[in-house]
């Protein structure tokens, strides 16, 4: 067959077309898919549990059915659910009071100065530090506890902050002081990228104060906030230890949420089924608030306005620079001595003996001396922190070992896009499952297997469990890469080292993120210890709460081992605290 065109004569030849016609793929290689399997197999560590948990919740008297899930109805179980929805309003309120004072210091530079170290040391201790500190201040004798001291000289006598409804002041006290740094650190971040031409375009129009937040801050803040509020709304859900060291034995029942209902189901007589039903029906709520925040992250584009009209300078004089300056230093240091206080206290008890501390408050200047701190080495401290150290190393380089290679697969490593989107599926649910919904199958095939005690097996639960978090982090930072470099490479024309090194600034930060709260979280964890771990274990935080369990005759030791183990962390996190928020921040950021 023959084609003349504009003078030029193809000749074409053909053959007939014999068979079924069959769509084309693109041709896949399969090495990358190799890169995912160990992430597959690490998250069989709590893809099995959660299954063996499901069924359980479903199964009664070998029939399929609702039949467990009648545990809810349970009065203490309601007033359980009950408390855990108060949690996320307590979340929420700590993600608003977080922003307020993020937006504070972006009116205010100096404020930054003294409040960021200030607001980042508290969330370095675990949340069993916080909340033996928090009682430490909040302790309902005159002698001993601040704020009934400071409430007893001011109006003659004091309410008892432990005692029935009060100690919710507390339990939010020490929820607040726990995590505010994380939330005004990553909201500052994201103010601190607004660009500049967005916020003098918004000046010449003349939009200032209130309708400045609205139409700018807000909006380009939408990512950062529905990370935020993720984070602390399934931290409030997953409340556990808080409960367990604030509230005295007496009231817990009162403070009762459903993982500590589900604790206390699963170590008496009641039926695994019912327990299992318990579980499946707080992961409902985790995922279910969890959806709400991960909304935020889809980022929604700001619309410049459509025509830029300068208007009429403010005739108010703007305040001068040394005045702001000085308001600044005032408010940052105003908040930072606050916020500093409950550490001081912690401090403060710890350098007193144990019978001085048990009889008078921080302030005291008798029994001031280091026993405290040898009768806290006496009871294994520094074993259990030596074996705390191993396990935490172990879990953060296997978490990083898989992390990376699976965040580079799922970011761009050839994975089809439908198998992508069920990857991601996975790791957001993982990432929200709350430790009950794996732990009590978890725990009997450890003891089955012979590792009950195992430090190798605790790490690499600790390290399943980091896994989610670590995978959608590090995908951020590769899938930041311009997607014109990325097809390149994909296709041929250019390395994936190529890749790699356009994507260096915000991958570094995220590894390094990665790193630091795996180690600090483990370092601190106490649920995952505490429901899984074997006495061969001794984690850090389990020596705490042994401790801890006689509070008013051992504050003293309970503080000085407190303090021990929150040098580790806090040292790390103040370290490495602006490349953390940098790492947080990637892929978020407007």
């Amino acid at each position: 067959m023959g084609l003349h065109t504009n003078g030029l004569s193809l000749e074409v030849v053909g053959r007939e077309i014999t068979g079924r016609p069959v769509q084309g793929k693109p041709r896949r290689p399969a090495g990358p898919f190799l890169l995912g399997l160990p992430a597959l197999l690490l998250s069989c560590v709590l893809l099995i549990p959660i299954g063996v948990t499901v069924v359980k919740a479903f199964v009664t008297n070998k029939h399929f059915g609702f039949g467990n899930f009648a545990v809810i109805g349970d009065p203490g179980a309601l007033h359980a659910v009950g408390n855990s929805l108060l949690w996320v309003l307590i979340a929420f309120g700590t993600v608003a009071v977080g922003f307020s004072l993020a937006l504070l210091s972006y009116r205010l530079p100096a404020v930054t100065t003294l409040l960021q170290p200030a607001l980042v040391i508290p969330f370095a201790v675990s949340v069993l530090v916080s909340g033996a500190t928090f009682r430490m201040i909040f302790d309902p004798t005159p002698e001993r506890g601040t704020i009934t001291a400071i409430s007893t000289r001011l109006f003659g006598s004091s309410p008892v902050w432990l005692g029935p409804g009060l100690f919710w002041i507390v339990l939010m006290s020490a929820f607040g002081w726990t995590w505010l740094g994380y939330v005004v650190s990553l909201f500052r971040a994201g103010l601190d990228a607004i660009p500049d031409d967005m916020s003098r375009t918004l000046a010449a129009e003349g939009v200032r104060g209130w309708k400045r937040l609205w139409a700018l801050e807000i909006p380009l803040l939408r990512p950062i906030t529905g990370v935020v509020t993720l984070t602390l709304v399934i931290a409030a859900v997953r409340v556990f230890d808080l409960v367990l060291i604030v509230v005295p034995g007496s009231m817990q029942r009162s403070a009762d949420v459903l993982g500590l209902n589900w604790w206390r189901a699963s170590t008496s007589n009641v039926d695994s089924g019912r327990t299992a039903a318990l579980g499946v029906v707080l992961f409902a709520i985790v995922a279910a608030v969890g959806l709400i925040g991960l909304r935020g992250l889809r980022r929604r584009r700001w619309a410049m306005p459509v025509s830029v009209v300068p208007q009429e300078p403010s005739l108010r004089k703007p305040r001068p620079r040394r005045v702001v300056r000085r308001l600044g230093w005032f408010i940052g240091s105003a908040v930072a001595l606050v916020w500093v206080f409950p550490a001081v206290v912690l401090v403060a008890t710890a350098l007193h003996s144990p019978r001085e501390a048990g009889l008078r408050g921080w302030w005291s200047p008798s029994g001031l001396g280091f026993s405290s701190f040898a009768d806290a080495a006496n009871v294994g401290l520094f074993r259990a922190m030596l074996s705390t150290l191993v396990i935490a190393t172990a879990a953060t380089a296997v978490l990083l070992v898989i992390a990376v290679p699976t965040a580079y697969l799922v970011a761009w490593g050839g994975l089809p896009p439908r198998l992508g989107r069920v990857a991601m599926a996975v790791f957001v649910v993982l990432a929200v499952t709350p430790v009950q919904m794996y732990a009590a199958p978890l725990r009997d095939a450890i003891d089955a297997a012979g590792l009950a005690g195992s430090r190798v097996a605790l790490a690499l639960v600790h390290a399943a469990a980091g896994l989610p978090f670590a995978v959608l982090l590090l995908r951020s930072a590769f899938a930041s890469a311009p997607p014109a470099v990325v097809s390149e490479a994909l296709q041929g024309p250019v390395r994936q080292s190529a890749v790699l090194a356009t994507v260096q600034r915000t991958y570094r930060p995220a590894v390094i993120a990665v790193a630091v709260l795996e180690f600090a979280l483990v370092w601190n964890d106490f649920i995952v210890g505490f429901l899984i771990s074997g006495p061969g274990t001794t984690p850090l935080s389990l020596v705490l709460w042994g401790e801890a369990r006689q509070f008013s005759t051992s504050s003293g030791p309970v503080a000085a081992a407190a303090v021990v183990a929150s040098v580790v962390p806090v040292v790390l996190l103040l370290s490495f605290w602006r490349t953390v928020v940098r790492g947080l921040t990637t892929g978020s950021r407007p």
